[in-house]
């Protein structure tokens, strides 16, 4: 369950697009409205995760394969000591994903799947 707020994230970046329009195309509409009832009440349960399942099995079975699970690696930072921290703009969810922005943006940015506005986070690196 450690990678929910991943997936959210990567779904809640395509969220401005045409998520709606395919998830009613591929029936799965109303899975797409738990997931944005959870991550706006904050919710990662099993629900979610088996939604998030479902979602991507329904777009892959479509053509879209990968819709919330990306690749994964890890690479070393290499350098300094200390732990610089950076301000963002963080997801608003009671439980964020880890989808940040910056401030120097201009407009703060919106969650696509809650409509809530970002708030104002610190990132130490």
């Amino acid at each position: 369950m450690e990678l929910v707020p991943e997936r959210i994230n990567r779904l809640c970046r395509q969220a401005g697009g045409q998520l709606r329009e395919h998830a009613e195309r591929y029936g799965v509409a109303d899975v797409l409205d738990r997931i944005v009832d959870a991550v706006g009440q904050g919710r990662l349960d099993r629900q979610l995760e088996e939604d998030l399942d479902r979602l991507d099995g329904a777009f892959a079975r479509n053509g879209i394969d990968g819709l919330t699970i990306g690749v994964r690696m890890f690479e070393p930072w290499l350098g300094g000591g200390g732990h610089p921290a950076v301000l963002a703009w963080g997801c608003p969810s009671p439980r964020p994903c880890p989808r940040k922005a910056p401030i120097d943006d201009g407009d703060r940015p919106v969650c696509g799947l809650t409509g809530t506005q970002f708030v104002e986070s610190r990132t130490t690196l």
